[in-house]
């Protein structure tokens, strides 16, 4: 019998040969479905591994996310309880400032400890009745004082005369184009509004002013004093520019309006912030009784 088809076997070397061949395809066969199998399997674990650790890191992610949410979000509160904390530490000082007796806070600079909530804050009160207020001084007090912070005598002459030009009106069209004109050779793009300071950081747009002649003049100004600096609480610069501009008043008899104090109020803690306000005192039996001119961030 020839070839390995159906039928009876017959017990012959070449009908084993074809049951062994069958057999080792049928074997082969097996192999290779379960190969095949094997091969999924693997690819399907690969791709559930991959998947697990997809989720893991997006998992770390958001904890991180969250994490640094709650961090900020603490942080926003401290800074926000600590504000709050500032606000009624100045409100208190204003109370002290206008109360009598036991019970007031001279404007010496003096700190005061209080506990706002759980906070702990610092607050102290400066009498500003002592500084020159650019929008009201005359050229010579001007003049003065740019000579006791270290200006020559002609530089602080021109410097008080455009202070002057910026707050004043021009006496004359053609006089404010002369002014226009000068601050334009001088490589600046505008001239003097005629309006007066809102702001101390306008002076340095002042024809003739640097930042670093600001920083020595601050200390030494304030936009809320009503008259002439008080000689008694002037600081040493001051009294030198009264000296100078020959504003001898030691006893203060020129001083009017209701006295200017500066509150500074600094809490500490994890958010330490200072707030800074400036308030005019009309007094207790007065409407209002004081009224917060500026109130600003820092000290």
């Amino acid at each position: 019998m020839r070839g390995c088809g159906r039928g009876r076997p017959v017990e012959t070397e070449e009908s084993k040969h074809c049951f062994f061949e069958k057999k080792q395809q049928k074997t082969l066969a097996c192999v290779a479905r379960r190969g095949g199998s094997a091969a999924q399997n693997g690819f399907a674990l690969l791709v559930v591994l991959w998947s697990v650790v997809f989720l893991a890191f997006l998992m770390t992610q958001i904890l991180a996310n969250s994490r640094t949410a709650i961090s900020l979000a603490a942080n926003l509160r401290a800074a926000a309880q600590a504000d709050a904390a500032d606000d009624g530490a100045i409100n208190e000082a204003i109370f002290h400032a206008l109360a009598a007796g036991q019970a007031n806070w001279p404007a010496d600079a003096t700190p005061h400890p209080l506990t706002i909530g759980a906070i702990a804050v610092t607050v102290r009160i400066e009498n500003l009745a002592g500084r020159v207020n650019p929008n009201i001084a005359s050229g010579a007090l001007l003049t003065g004082l740019l000579r006791a912070v270290g200006e020559p005598t002609n530089t602080a002459a021109q410097l008080a005369q455009n202070i002057l030009d910026w707050r004043s009106p021009a006496p004359s069209l053609q006089a404010a184009a002369a002014l226009a004109d000068t601050y334009r050779a001088a490589g600046l793009p505008y001239g003097p509004p005629a309006t007066q300071f809102a702001d101390l950081d306008q002076l340095s747009h002042v024809l003739g002013f640097t930042q670093a002649l600001l920083e020595r003049l601050k200390p030494h100004l304030s936009l809320y004093q009503p008259g002439d600096p008080d000689p008694k609480i002037a600081d040493p610069a001051v009294r030198q520019a009264i000296v100078f501009a020959s504003v001898q008043n030691p006893t203060g008899t020129g001083y009017e309006g209701a006295p200017v104090v500066r509150i500074v109020a600094c809490a500490a803690g994890p958010a330490k912030t200072c707030r800074n306000a400036t308030v005019s005192l009309s007094g207790l039996n007065a409407l209002p009784p004081y009224q917060i001119e500026q109130l600003t961030d820092g000290q």
